[in-house]
């Protein structure tokens, strides 16, 4: 296969290239293009606003149908007399149109329009015109980010495009050390649903200025050094990318040095956020004191003695005179401050049209809205653009390093502690406990918090991009480039031996400190060979690449226990390792190819065609499954540019049809899934040395996980409207996911193999009207809004999940079912409360009521992703004033309310001793005739999950405000490049149909933004 696949790509290679070159050849000898002049030849250059030629520029008469395009140099010749009409384009610059002249070279410039960077495609290999691309793909300006915000370009694509989702953590709320969980149209892969994946299967492939990057490093990109952000989506536009792009893909271009004089850009922003606890609904201390006094809390049970009616009243009575007092402690602020954020970035850039330099310096810090949270960051890079007649070379450096902090102590323990506990003793000390009797002990999370312990990470990435081009004739561009990756991690997690959770154990072990380091080099090399050319109405951009990467990282680690009391937080202060741990390390090396070949073509700018053909290896999958072949085929027509739409239609710029098809792949998985491995049994020792004992059953066959990928989609725009429609269906098959082994193996791991599809079928539409549009005088107004729609089928997984879905039975609502979809929410239905006694009912599969409850009929009660979601917006701008405002929606989704299943209901005796839910005090049904939706008050039998907790989920969330100003003529004053503020408002509010706590281990926060640029 290997074999058929490389000779196939130098058969395309070679009919390709001699087809090309013959038209070419054709071409010269009549004169439609060439440099050879005549009387009727009109020549000249074109250059771009900075004076550098532009090559590739088409050149075009449309009255007599003949064209062109501009060499190395610029240069071009074209047929054509005194007074004729040539049009000028390139991808990203203002089109021209001038009036030939005959006998002297033309000057033609080219200015840049950032309205028509859109209107290129950068895929990392190839920048593709999207009038001839038949891809899904949306690119957005450094300006449309901006729109949004200015804190991180994840956070301003979720806003700006349907098909990029990134996932509310409900937990980690606006903690600045988390980073995000995205997808794009969807999921493609269920692994890591029940094991812990390596690598996120699910996650887009990222791509920074034509080499693999991470997550975290585009997160923590400055959105002012951003050139553009494209995101692939379909077959036709990831297939480039071969087994690695089922999940799409993000390419960030970043800003390239400028020649002329030396250029200074400042960009910085000061915030201030405010946490965000709307979302919380506790009780006050005289509710919660009577909710525990109605729920019997202060009430002996059966069998208890004289002493402890006493105690318990003594208690309730300690409590009650608290209440009296005044002491209603607000314990959910006391972690909570107001945050910081401050950011600041340098670029200095200049130089001639031979050689260009940039070099920049930045600096991000930020204080989070939790006391003890913080991330700062500070880096710097140096460009380097040479050219050497038809020579190129260029080079990126940059480093950056990040520290961050975490509490020790999570948001949730703060906001369980009970209202009527003071803080403070007498002696105004912080005490160790809230409550310490032999019926309840509550630790005081502010004691644990004032500790000595401390979660740090800090993190160092430098990285180099070196690449050289060489334009032999001007329709081909020669490519090489060589990346260097480096990274380093290094975490620590002290926790004092005073902390309250070793108050029962042996004084040899309290404390514990936990050490992670991981150390990964990555190295890319490609290289590339781009061939583009028009001649009469046929346009042609061929390329092929091979690219080779390698990611060598080593994970190691070590927990130690037993620390005396004090400042002695350093591992060598340890009592060692605990009871049968041992330190951790682990070697990783991962190694991919890929050869592609990849072909564009138009033909009279109406007819188009994508072809990609990739043949793909990675050491990821077995020995017998080291290759495989990817592939994609895109047709276009773009109806605007036929004579009979044309002239019905003058107004309409662009209708495009669009189709593709193919079977991008995903690597997203760690190595070792494919492998035997074994463990040692350090306890068990022979003769004959160390014993060991298998530890996980390798796959040999393990193969690529593939999606075929379907995409129609449509692009229409006029003056006034853009509207882009896309329909998908992806099909994965097979999956890759984990099997449980018989116990009889000696084998508690899982067996990886490939099993089961995953269907996905989806809409994605985006459209905005401007309804003001007056260019000449700088003003515009538009209204935008962009949708999503999503149906997700598992099939054929033959019932290998059996087990995890037995085992989730009353402590998950997902199940994996032939025919369900994994999003479902499973669960017992409910017939709600019982008036007469506070009891609930149940519905068993038959119809039934009985009240009690039996797992095995359980249904799907609905579903956690939304029916429609998307975003929704407005822009106004007049001069140099601008105006933004942005919303997300979410509509028809459900969601499981974990507020009310653990703090209205499930309150045990030992529950107590924490706050709850508000509702668990009005709600609850508490006499016969009662029409309550949650149980007695006094019933403390756990209560099993059902479609009762079940609710409706819609959302809409005010994400951002910005108010910015262009100081044009002020700027020109002060001899200034240019000069804007800009004042930003992000996650303003938040609203559901649906109330529950939101941000448990961190509060979500608002934030208030002041920025400020300017260059000279």
């Amino acid at each position: 296969m290997k074999a058929k696949g490389l000779h196939l790509f130098l058969l395309i290679v070679l009919l390709l290239s001699s087809t090309s070159m013959a038209a070419y050849a054709q071409q010269t000898g009549e004169g439609t293009a060439g440099y050879a002049t005549s009387k009727s030849s009109v020549t000249g250059f074109v250059f771009d606003s900075e004076g550098e030629p532009l090559p590739g520029v088409t050149v075009k008469i449309p009255k007599k149908n003949v064209a062109t395009v501009t060499d190395i140099n610029g240069a071009f010749s074209i047929h054509g007399n005194t007074g004729d009409i040539i049009s000028f384009s390139y991808i990203g610059k203002k089109p021209v149109d001038l009036k030939a002249t005959v006998g002297s070279p033309m000057r033609v410039i080219l200015d840049d329009d950032t309205e028509t960077i859109t209107e290129v495609v950068v895929t990392g290999i190839v920048n593709k015109d999207k009038n001839s691309f038949t891809g899904s793909a949306s690119t957005f300006t450094a300006e449309e980010l901006k729109m949004v915000g200015v804190q991180n370009p994840i956070a301003s694509l979720a806003a700006l495009d349907p098909a990029f989702n990134v996932l509310t953590n409900e937990l980690a709320g606006s903690d600045p050390n988390h980073m995000p969980d995205i997808n794009i149209r969807g999921k493609s892969s269920v692994i890591g649903e029940r094991d812990d994946a390596v690598n996120d299967p699910n996650q887009p492939l990222f791509i920074v200025d034509g080499f693999e990057s991470t997550l975290e490093a585009v997160y923590n990109m400055d959105v002012n050094r951003i050139e553009s952000m494209t995101i692939l989506k379909d077959a036709a536009s990831t297939a480039i990318y071969g087994s690695k792009a089922a999940n799409g893909v993000v390419v960030v271009e970043t800003v390239k040095p400028k020649a002329g004089q030396l250029r200074f850009n400042y960009s910085g922003s000061a915030a201030v956020s405010t946490p965000d606890l709307t979302s919380y609904n506790l009780m006050n201390a005289s509710e919660k004191l009577e909710f525990e006094r109605l729920a019997g809390r202060y009430t002996a049970g059966w069998g208890a003695g004289p002493n402890d009616y006493v105690t318990l009243s003594q208690k309730y009575n300690e409590y009650l005179a608290n209440v009296q007092s005044g002491v209603d402690t607000y314990w959910l602020s006391v972690p909570l401050r107001t945050g910081w954020t401050q950011k600041h970035d340098v670029y200095v850039d200049g130089g001639s049209n031979g050689f260009m330099f940039g070099i920049g310096a930045n600096y991000s810090g930020t204080t989070g809205v939790m006391k003890d949270s913080k991330r700062n960051s500070y880096g710097g890079k140096l460009d380097l653009i040479y050219r050497l007649n038809k020579l190129q070379f260029s080079n990126k450096f940059s480093a950056t390093h990040t520290s961050s902090q975490d509490p020790v102590v999570e948001y949730n323990q703060y906001a369980s502690a009970n209202p009527y506990y003071k803080k403070y003793d007498e002696n105004g000390d912080i005490s160790r406990w809230l409550e310490n009797s032999d019926f309840a002990r509550a630790a005081n999370p502010l004691y644990n918090a004032s500790l000595n312990s401390r979660k740090k990470k800090s993190d160092l990435m430098l990285t180099n991009y070196f690449i050289v081009e060489y334009n032999p004739i001007h329709q081909l561009r020669l490519r090489g480039k060589f990346g260097l990756t480096h990274t380093t991690n290094d975490g620590e997690n002290f926790v004092s031996p005073e902390d309250t959770r070793f108050d029962s154990y042996d004084r040899t072990r309290k404390g514990s400190f936990t050490s992670t380091n991981q150390k990964s080099t990555r190295y890319d090399a490609s290289f590339t060979a781009i061939y583009a050319d028009v001649f009469g109405k046929h346009r042609i951009n061929f390329a092929g690449d091979f690219k080779a990467s390698q990611n060598k990282s080593l994970t190691q680690g070590y927990n130690v226990v037993g620390f005396p009391e004090g400042n002695y937080t350093y591992p060598s202060f340890s009592n060692g390792y605990p009871e049968g741990g041992v330190p951790t390390y682990y070697e990783d090396t991962q190694r991919s190819t890929n050869l592609l070949a990849t072909l564009n073509y138009a033909y009279d700018n109406r007819y188009l065609v994508d072809a990609n053909y990739a043949l793909s290896g990675s050491s990821v999958f077995g020995s017998t499954k080291k290759f495989t072949n990817t592939w994609s085929v895109g047709l276009g027509w773009n109806i605007m540019n036929e004579k009979f739409f044309r002239d019905a239609f003058p107004y309409v710029s662009m209708l495009k049809l669009r189709a593709s098809i193919g079977n991008p792949g995903n690597q997203g998985f760690d190595s070792a899934r494919s492998l035997i491995t074994y463990k040692f049994l350090y306890n068990s020792f022979n003769y004959f040395g160390n014993s060991t004992i298998l530890d996980q059953f390798g796959n040999r066959d393990l193969k690529w996980q593939t999606t075929i990928d379907r995409n129609i989609g449509v692009d229409f725009r006029t003056e006034r409207v853009n509207f882009e429609f896309d329909y998908y269906d992806k099909n994965t098959d097979p999956l890759l996911i984990g099997v449980s082994v018989p116990l009889s193996t000696g084998i508690t791991g899982l067996w990886n193999t490939n099993l089961g599809i995953q269907k996905s079928r989806g809409i994605l539409a985006s459209a905005q009207y401007y309804i003001l549009r007056n260019l000449k005088d700088r003003l515009t107004w538009s209204v935008r809004g962009t949708l999503r729609h999503e149906n997700i089928k598992l099939d054929k997984l033959n019932g290998v999940l059996d087990d995890l879905n037995q085992v989730g039975k009353n402590t998950t609502t997902k199940r994996y079912f032939d025919g369900a979809d994994p999003d479902a929410i499973w669960a017992v239905q409910s017939a709600g409360i019982d008036p007469a006694n506070g009891k609930e009912m149940f519905i068993k599969k038959d119809g039934s009521y009985t009240y009690d409850y039996d797992p095995d009929d359980e249904t799907i009660v609905g579903n956690t992703r939304a029916k429609v979601e998307g975003s929704f917006g407005t822009n106004f701008n007049y001069r140099g004033l601008t105006l933004s405002l942005n919303f997300s929606y979410k509509i028809g989704g459900k969601a499981f309310n974990e507020a009310l299943f653990n703090k209205v209901e499930n309150i045990t005796s030992s529950q107590m001793i924490y706050n709850q839910d508000k509702r668990a005090f009005y709600d609850r049904w508490q006499k016969p005739g009662d029409h309550a939706q949650f149980k007695n008050i006094a019933d403390k039998v756990p209560t099993p999950m059902s479609s009762r907790f079940v609710q409706l989920n819609n959302v809409l969330s005010f994400q951002s405000l910005n108010v910015s100003y262009d100081f044009y003529e002020f700027a020109t004053r002060m001899k200034l490049e240019s000069l804007r503020l800009s004042f930003y408002c992000n996650d303003l509010f938040w609203w559901s149909t649906i109330k529950q706590e939101r941000g448990t281990a961190y509060p979500f926060a608002r934030s208030y933004t002041l920025a400020l640029s300017f260059s000279f």
